[in-house]
């Protein structure tokens, strides 16, 4: 039986908080910079965007967000292009920068990093709430986006960036393990905070294809388990290289010039 994520938020208010998300996360990223002189943040936020950007170009080019594929913002819907660029700055870049700010308080700096602790609890609660209000929003609509769970090529292409993250980050030995497991830690953190309110809300679930060649979603355990699937190795799993190779390269392990 194919699996899919379907969701049905691309043009019911999703964008907006995604809005509201990137201009706090440039707040932080410019406060780092300006008044800590640490630019790790900036560091990790460019990686989600670049990253998340190509990633978003080959879904699309592969089809896998569906027909005519769009999203809209404050009432204007994006063209193909611009959907991909903005995806690359309200998604990728939050949620790298989420990710390092939580393996920086934890690993990194702990009590002594850029950004404060409770900042980052505040902006976890800021989160959910966007996210359970666009659930609410936009429960029961008709789906903007199926995408196949277990389509070969991206399985493959995903595979392959897992497997040369581990070898990379490998050559930094037990300590790089440590970060990675960090930053990984931080993205399954976002990714619960970001998406079980939709899902929980019916707004981003696993489907099945009905005999009518739509969509219903699938029996409970599967639904839980593909979710879980979902979060652990696909949008996690599948992202740990946004970390990964600024960090081989020696940028996001390092504050103010010094050893973090």
């Amino acid at each position: 039986m194919d699996y899919f994520i379907v969701r049905s938020f691309d043009h019911v208010g999703y964008y907006e908080t995604r809005l509201v998300l990137l201009l706090i996360g440039l707040a932080l990223v410019t406060y780092a910079a300006v008044r800590k002189r640490d630019y790790r943040y900036a560091l990790a936020f460019a990686s989600g965007v670049v990253f998340q950007s190509l990633l978003e170009w080959l879904l699309a080019a592969l089809g896998l967000r569906g027909r005519n594929y769009s999203l809209s913002l404050l009432g204007v819907t994006f063209s193909a292009t611009w959907s991909i660029v903005w995806q690359g700055l309200a998604e990728g870049g939050i949620l790298s920068l989420m990710a390092f700010w939580f393996a920086d308080l934890f690993h990194f700096s702990k009590d002594q990093a850029a950004l404060p602790r409770r900042a980052f609890y505040a902006v976890c609660v800021v989160i959910v709430v966007l996210a359970g209000a666009v659930g609410v929003m936009a429960r029961g609509l008709p789906i903007s986006s199926p995408r196949p769970m277990f389509a070969p090529l991206p399985m493959t292409i995903s595979v392959v960036t897992i497997a040369v993250s581990a070898l990379l980050i490998s050559l930094k030995g037990c300590t790089g393990w440590r970060a990675l497991g960090w930053f990984y830690l931080g993205l399954l953190v976002y990714v619960v905070l970001t998406f079980e309110p939709l899902h929980v809300l019916g707004a981003r679930y696993v489907a099945v294809r009905t005999a009518e060649g739509g969509f219903a979603a699938a029996p409970w355990l599967p639904q839980i388990g593909l979710m879980l699937y979902s979060h652990l190795y696909e949008v996690a799993g599948g992202k740990i290289y946004y970390f990964v190779v600024p960090y081989v390269l020696g940028l996001l392990n390092s504050k103010g010039g010094k050893h973090a």
